[in-house]
Formats: structure tokens, sequence, C-alpha cells
């Protein structure tokens, strides 16, 4: 993945250098995304066929496809996003020079239906962008074979935390914690796709649906490890990321295994029909 951004880069270099550092982030992730998706990829046999819910820059549905599996990526391009258009342009020029092949919905997933099942499905900073997150998480598990699983990264506004405009939140509506609009001075259309989504939430709304939830309690450990390593995550998130190196250096990381689900700055979470469920 790595080397294939790299050429990319330079494409964008030499032809929308203003894209260099957005495209940075959206490479910086991808990576982040494959190494932590590993836990589950690693129980897939070659070929499994996979849907990526939210495909950004197409940079890690590339990487899978690459990988041999059977990759469908749903990508509406939604409002906040539209400058990402042209580096997906970008990549899928790279794909079929490559000759890697994927399939490409330019849709929202609220409209698409398939034909066949996933045996596993994922989607990473996309849940908290829904209109109902929830009906979404029951079109997506039926889409599951027997054995299949979906998982999801997105933050838990329970925290005070709104990483996409990279401020503090003071107050609260809905069992959520939620930004002033009178904070915001850019990407108004961003804004107003987030749900606020929390774990209560998600729980609450799954909770008479025929589905298991398995939360991965060391969420915020990864990312304390995550953000006093990452140079790209530590220039967004100044505060945050002097906040986890402090507490790294005093080994006092290792007390986030034990915060409650609730109030983790992310929610990371393994949905599958009840009677399958698996610990991360």
């Amino acid at each position: 993945m790595t080397q294939r951004g790299k050429i990319v880069e330079g494409m964008i270099a030499l032809e929308r250098p203003e894209l260099i550092d957005l495209f940075s982030t959206y490479q910086n992730e991808a990576i982040e995304a494959r190494r932590l998706l590993e836990s589950s990829l690693i129980d897939l046999n070659s070929g499994a066929a996979i849907l990526e819910v939210g495909g950004g820059i197409l940079a890690l549905a590339i990487q899978l496809a690459s990988e041999g599996f059977r990759v469908t990526t749903v990508e509406p391009v939604g409002e906040g996003f539209d400058h990402i258009s042209w580096i997906m342009e970008k990549y899928l020029q790279t794909a079929q020079e490559e000759n890697i092949d994927f399939l490409l919905i330019r849709d929202s997933i609220e409209n698409c239906s398939f034909d066949s099942k996933f045996e596993f499905i994922f989607s990473i900073n996309v849940m908290e962008h829904l209109q109902n997150p929830y009906e979404v998480i029951a079109q997506l598990v039926n889409s599951l074979t027997d054995f299949g699983q979906y998982r999801f990264f997105c933050p838990n506004y329970n925290f005070p935390y709104e990483p996409h405009f990279a401020k503090w939140m003071w107050s609260r509506r809905n069992g959520s914690f939620y930004l002033q609009p009178s904070r915001i001075s850019h990407s108004i259309d961003l804004y107003s796709s987030i749900n606020f989504i929390t774990t209560k939430k998600l729980l609450n709304a799954t909770r008479k649906a025929n589905v298991s939830l398995t939360f991965n309690k060391n969420a915020l450990f990864d990312l304390l490890r995550r953000a006093s390593n990452d140079p790209a995550l530590r220039g967004r998130h100044k505060g945050i990321a002097l906040l986890a190196n402090l507490a790294v250096r005093a080994r006092l990381n290792y007390l986030a295994r034990f915060v409650p689900i609730y109030i983790q700055p992310v929610i990371d979470v393994e949905v599958k029909l009840k009677g399958l469920n698996k610990i991360l």
C-alpha cells in the first residue's frame, strides 16, 4: 500500500499539489485501518468476499483486492467529502495499471442491495455520518453469510471530543456530547452529517434485534498507542496526542484497558447474528 501511495502522491504533486495534505491524511488512515483489521482478516480464506462501506480514496479497497480478496466498496462521496473524488480517480488509475479488480458502487449504502452475501463487512468512520446507522446495521447483517461479521469503527460521542474538527465539546443533547454550530468555521456539510452516535445508543437500538455486539475493550489502549507514535495523527489532534504521550511515558496507558466502553472515545465493535459471538 505504501508504494502504491507514493505513486499516487507523485501524481497529486504534479497536478494538484494543494491536495497533498488531504491525501496524506486519508492514506495514513488507510494504512492504520489495514493494521486494525488484521485480527478480523486473518481468519478469512483467500478469495473471501468483503464489503467495505465507505471506500474513501479507495486505497484500502485496492490493497485488499491486491491481497486476493473479492472486494466490493461503496463510496457515494457524500456531503462534506466532494474533495476526495479527484484522488479516487488517481487510485482507480493505479488499480487499472496493476490489473487489480474490485467493484466500486458510487451510491449510498442505504440504496444498495446485493445479489450475494459477504463473509466480512467493515466500515471505518462511516457510521457517525449516516442518518439512521441502526437501520444500516440491520441491513448489513442481513448481507452476511451465516458465520460472517460486520466490524465498524467510529467515534463515541459520549466522550467530549469531536475528531473531525479536533474540538472539545462541552454541551450535551439527546444523550451525546454535542459540538455547537457556532464553533464551526468551515465544512458545514460535514458537520451537518454527524449523528453523534454513542455506545449506549447503539446498544439500546439493537437490544431487540437478532444480533450480538462484541466491543473491543482495548480500543482506547490502541488509540493511545497510535496517538503517541503516529506523527500525522499528532499533527491533527495536538491536545489528544499530548495527553496520550504523557500517559504512555508514565505507563498509565495500561489503565485504559479498564475504562468502560461507554466512555471510551472510539467504538470498535463486531456485529454478528446471535449465537455467533466472538471475543475481540
